[in-house]
């Protein structure tokens, strides 16, 4: 590798005389064996003060909680260890002690790498700790239930004309929190409401240690989603019972076709209702409905392909 030679240093208020050009050139060459050393044995340049006044003092920088990209050229960007904040520490711009094109262009390619890297690690990580944020401080706002004190009727009028949160987009937040808070220490990934549904109720039956361990499950097979979070508690044994539909002691009698009309978004705002009053229930009864339209579309699926 072709190393960069340094440009000539002027001396500052210094005579030209042999000796100081001999100085400069002994200078010169230290520098060259020093930079030559494995960084670990380096010592601190020696440069004369004649040559090259001594850099201004640059403020203390605080110290980041997650290290770890160190070096631009490192070819794979380190994941963030479970007891830091999760938050990676954006490389340092430098430039390669080399002339090759290819070499720089390599260099500089690896950097971007790494940026790219901590960027979207950071995002990921400031999602999840926004959705934990948010669910702390309004659970605290229904707790106290505030909104009677600030001429709301509902807390979901409150959410919605301060925050713009719908009252469903709220409860569902709030329905994940603890499935959040058990999984902050864990994975520094986005936290999506809609997949950690799944974790609410081996929450209430198993408690934190079984969500950390179904995750961590679902995660050794890659992306973790909704049905490999379902995946993963059949398999750990953490799944709530299915509900077997009762059998009828005679088959019932056939019935003329009748039209078909169903008011998806009445059923949908009478959970929200009994969500309200007891979502437990209303929890249970959401799942029993998505299982049951579930089995009727594999069914339907099913018919029209043997026919």
């Amino acid at each position: 590798m072709t190393k960069k030679q340094p440009p000539p240093i002027p001396v500052i208020g210094a005579s030209q005389d042999s000796s100081r050009e001999e100085e400069l050139l002994a200078w010169e060459e230290q520098e060259r064996l020093r930079r030559q050393q494995p960084a670990a044995e380096q010592d601190p340049p020696a440069v004369p003060l004649a040559v090259v006044p001594a850099p201004a003092a640059e403020p203390a920088v605080a110290e980041v909680a997650v290290t770890g990209l160190e070096s631009e050229s490192a070819s794979t960007p380190p994941v963030a260890p479970k007891s830091a904040t999760g938050y990676l520490k954006m490389p340092d711009f430098s430039e390669p002690d080399t002339v090759n094109p290819a070499e720089r262009l390599e260099f500089y390619s690896q950097g971007i790498f790494a940026v790219q890297y901590a960027a979207k690690a950071n995002h990921e990580r400031a999602e999840q700790q926004k959705l934990i944020g948010l669910g702390l401080r309004l659970q605290a706002i229904k707790d106290e239930e505030l909104h009677k004190h600030t001429g709301f009727e509902t807390f979901g009028a409150l959410t919605d004309a301060r925050f713009g949160i719908k009252k469903h987009q709220a409860n569902n937040i709030l329905r994940v929190l603890g499935v959040a808070q058990a999984l902050e220490d864990v994975t520094t990934q986005e936290l999506k409401e809609r997949p950690l549904r799944v974790l609410v109720p081996i929450l209430d039956t198993h408690g934190a240690d079984a969500v950390r361990e179904t995750w961590a499950e679902a995660a050794r097979h890659g992306n973790v989603t909704d049905t490999a979070l379902k995946d993963a508690a059949n398999f750990l044994g953490y799944a709530p019972p299915r509900s077997l539909p009762v059998l009828e002691a005679e088959p019932a009698k056939q019935k003329s076709p009748v039209p078909f009309a169903w008011d998806s978004g009445a059923v949908l705002e009478r959970l929200r209702a009994l969500a309200e009053e007891d979502p437990a229930t209303a929890r249970r009864e959401a799942e029993a409905l998505q299982d049951a339209v579930r089995e009727l579309v594999e069914e339907l699926e099913g018919s029209l392909g043997a026919g």
